[in-house]
């Protein structure tokens, strides 16, 4: 996750693909080589490709966790919706002691009714509260109960454990010592219990990498992938939820595949879902998917692009459910030629792509064009099939009316158009798209610099008029920007432009392509 697949960095100015991958293509020694190069303006597409990769993994991780992953409190059905995630009060020490007894009672009735009572009162626990969580014995109580013959108790108790790893990281710790009575739920033949344990499991993995540690040690995954089994809506959407908050940080899923969850998922989504499960699973994927090539290899054998281009219009108008699909598609379309090719082998797939394209909601046009760089830094046959179905249009239309951000999303597809060479970059208006490249070397930002360095590179070699175009915009002020940054190799290469620009140096061209 923490790797290329899942970052802005996927969305390159340039042309081919870093490693090999299993099915037996494998990239140029030299453009491996260039991937080590990092501080200047790429050679060529792949090394600029394999640096955006590297760079924006982190970032691109955290949004993602942000917006969607984060824990989940389990309310009750007949908890008014203005009430949920606030208690009515704050549970005295008196009234917790009266809570206390109830749960020890010797009536099974009043057992069970102080439990659905902690639980609701956990989603938004008063400080006894949490000092009978922390150091009261609650979750030593709450124990006994998970090992209970009585469903009602053991439901109502997995609950409440729930509730309390939904919480701080400080009362999430402290349920760690119920996880082999969770793991256990989960083979039981009940669905209300197996998808209660689950929940619970999703929230102690969704609090970091050691937690996620400590289920994948105690065996949480396997029982897991097993319920994707299951025909019940409800417990295969937590069941996802679980699995996608273990898969976490993860670069390896040996465990997952050997439990069989690429055919396991594949089968659901070739159901009729309903959005919400199509995004849960989707979820799923797209942390599958940020692993190694191989993986995503597997998924792609095993028949999931077909069953991705079928929903995406399903998903197109459905706001952030949408995220994890078109999420999965970029990290497929960022791995091989090979792994593009099979989404671009769908006849739909482009035109299933432009309503993300055209998405008002930012997050949905961001990662589609990060889709379309990953398209554009393919293979010419994969680009021409781009421009054959209207994307230049969009393309130049965001680069040039859009905020500065996306701005710069569609520049790294209309960079990558330009790298294939003069055919394709004399379809560019150039007068047009200057000015907003001029605006990337004005940043602070190296890798925005060096996108705007890239493309003044390719009209400097291969546009007739070049200096006259870039006379016009007044390209020199920009390009003497760049002293002003710290980076001396962007300082450098401008310099390199510069001299180009002035036909001052004759190996300025050697130097830069």
């Amino acid at each position: 996750m923490e790797n290329r697949r899942n970052s802005l960095q996927n969305r390159r100015a340039s042309i081919e693909r870093r490693t090999s991958c299993d099915n037996g293509k494998s990239t140029s020694p030299s453009r491996h080589k260039e991937y080590y190069k990092a501080t200047t303006i790429p050679r060529s597409s792949a090394a600029a490709k394999a640096k955006r990769i590297a760079q924006d993994s982190q970032s691109r991780k955290l949004r993602r966790e942000q917006l969607v992953m984060g824990k989940r409190f389990r309310h009750r059905e007949d908890t008014p919706l203005s009430d949920r995630g606030e208690a009515e009060y704050d549970l005295t020490t008196k009234e917790l002691e009266k809570l206390r007894e109830q749960l020890n009672s010797s009536v099974r009735v009043t057992r069970v009714e102080a439990l659905k009572e902690l639980s609701n009162f956990l989603v938004d626990p008063s400080e006894a509260l949490n000092d009978f969580v922390l150091e009261g014995g609650a979750v030593d109580l709450l124990a006994k109960f998970l090992t209970s013959t009585d469903f009602d108790e053991r439901f109502q108790a997995t609950w409440c454990i729930t509730n309390i790893a939904a919480g701080t990281p400080e009362l999430c710790s402290k349920v760690l010592s119920t996880v082999p009575y969770l793991i256990s739920s989960l083979e039981e033949p009940n669905s209300q219990l197996q998808e209660q344990a689950a929940w619970a499991l999703g929230n102690i993995a969704v609090e970091g990498a050691e937690f996620r540690e400590r289920l994948t040690a105690n065996g949480a995954i396997t029982p897991l992938v097993k319920l994707l089994k299951s025909d019940n809506p409800s417990l295969l959407q937590t069941v996802c939820f679980a699995l996608s908050s273990l898969a976490r940080n993860h670069t390896r899923f040996d465990e997952f595949f050997g439990a069989g969850i690429s055919k396991l998922l594949i089968q659901l989504l070739d159901r009729d879902n309903v959005p919400e499960e199509i995004s849960e699973i989707t979820w799923v994927l797209t942390y599958l998917t940020s692993g190694d090539e191989h993986y995503s290899t597997t998924l792609l054998n095993d028949g999931l692009s077909p069953l991705l281009v079928k929903h995406m219009p399903i998903m197109a108008d459905k706001g952030s459910l949408a995220i994890p699909l078109i999420r999965t598609v970029g990290n497929i379309t960022s791995c091989s030629d090979w792994h593009a090719d099979s989404l671009m082998q769908q006849p739909a797939f482009l035109q299933n792509l432009i309503p993300y394209v055209k998405s008002e909601l930012r997050a949905i046009k961001k990662e589609s064009l990060w889709v379309l760089s990953n398209i554009t830094a393919g293979t010419p046959e994969h680009v021409n099939a781009v421009l054959e179905n209207g994307y230049l249009q969009h393309l130049l239309e965001i680069a040039t009316h859009s905020n500065f951000d996306i701005r710069k999303e569609a520049a790294y597809s209309i960079v990558n158009i330009a790298s294939h060479g003069q055919t394709y970059l004399s379809l560019l208006p150039h007068e047009e798209l200057l000015p907003r490249f001029l605006d990337f070397i004005r940043t602070q930002d190296p890798e925005t610099i060096r996108l705007g360095l890239h493309y003044v590179d390719l009209v400097l070699k291969e546009v007739p008029n070049a200096k006259a175009l870039l006379e016009k915009v007044n390209c020199i002020d920009a390009l003497e920007s760049v002293s002003l940054i710290e980076d001396p190799e962007l300082k450098h290469q401008a310099g390199l432009l510069m001299d180009k620009y002035y036909d001052e140096n004759v190996e300025a061209e050697k130097e830069i392509s």
